[in-house]
C-alpha cells in the first residue's frame, strides 16, 4: 500500500477544475492525488481528503463570501499557487475518516486502534484469531505490505488522534493472505507450545477447526 501522511501532504488540484466545481455548487470528492469527482449518484472507491459541498467564494443575498483559504471548511488549508490550488488536510482527520467511511478496509483511531474490518469475511477471520492473541493490528500490518491500496494517516507529535484508514480493491487477495497468515501464526504457537492443544476452550477448538489445524 502507498502511505500518505496528511500532516505533510499537500494535494494539488487544477485551479480551473477546482473553481468550476466550487461555482457549480455541487457535492464533490477530492482524492489524495488531486482528482475532483462529482458525488451525485455516489462516489467511486478512492482515498478522499474531502467529500462535501464547498462554500461559496462569492456569497449571495443570504450568505457572505468565504475566503479561499477556508472554502472547504475551517480544518482545511487551501492556497492559490497560480495554476494549481493546494490543499492541506492535516487538521481535518475527522472529516477524512467520514469521507472514507463507506469504502475503508479499516479505520485506526489513536487510543482506540482498529476495532473491525469493514469486510465481513476478514472480520470473521479476526474473531477466530483473537482467541490466540493475533489482533487486528497484526493482520492490518501484514496486509499493508502485500496488497495494493492507500493508507491515509496523521503522524504528528503526541497526542496522536488519528492513525489512519486504508482503502483497497484487493479484497479477495486480502482475505486469502489474512487466512494464510493467521493459520501460520497459530501453527507456530502450537509448535512453540504456547498453545496447549490438550487444554482448549470450545471457542479455541472451533478456531483451530476453522483453520484446519485440528
Amino acid at each position: 500500500m502507498k502511505f500518505h501522511n496528511l500532516a505533510e501532504q499537500q494535494t494539488a488540484v487544477e485551479k480551473k477544475e477546482f473553481l468550476d466545481a466550487v461555482n457549480a455548487g455541487k457535492e464533490i470528492g477530492i482524492t489524495i492525488d488531486g482528482k475532483i469527482v462529482e458525488s451525485e449518484g455516489g462516489l467511486p472507491k478512492a482515498a478522499y481528503i474531502f467529500v462535501g459541498r464547498p462554500k461559496s467564494l462569492t456569497g449571495n443575498a443570504v450568505t457572505k463570501p468565504t475566503p479561499l483559504a477556508k472554502i472547504l471548511g475551517e480544518n482545511y488549508e487551501v492556497k492559490d499557487e497560480g495554476a494549481k490550488i493546494t490543499i492541506n488536510a492535516a487538521k481535518a482527520w475527522q472529516e477524512t475518516l467520514l469521507a472514507n467511511a463507506p469504502h475503508s478496509l479499516y479505520q485506526d483511531i489513536g487510543g482506540e486502534g482498529i476495532s473491525e474490518f469493514s469486510d465481513k469475511e476478514l472480520d470473521d477471520l479476526i474473531w477466530y484469531s483473537c482467541e490466540f492473541g493475533i489482533e487486528y493490528r497484526d493482520v492490518a500490518e501484514y496486509l499493508e505490505e502485500r496488497i495494493d491500496g492507500v493508507v491515509l494517516y496523521i503522524e504528528n507529535k503526541v497526542p496522536y488522534q488519528f492513525n489512519g484508514c486504508a482503502i483497497t480493491d484487493d479484497l479477495e487477495k486480502a482475505r486469502t493472505l489474512a487466512y494464510d497468515f493467521i493459520k501460520e501464526k497459530i501453527a507456530e504457537k502450537i509448535e512453540e507450545g504456547t498453545i496447549d492443544i490438550d487444554d482448549l476452550s470450545d471457542d479455541e477448538e472451533e478456531a483451530l477447526a476453522f483453520f484446519n489445524l485440528r
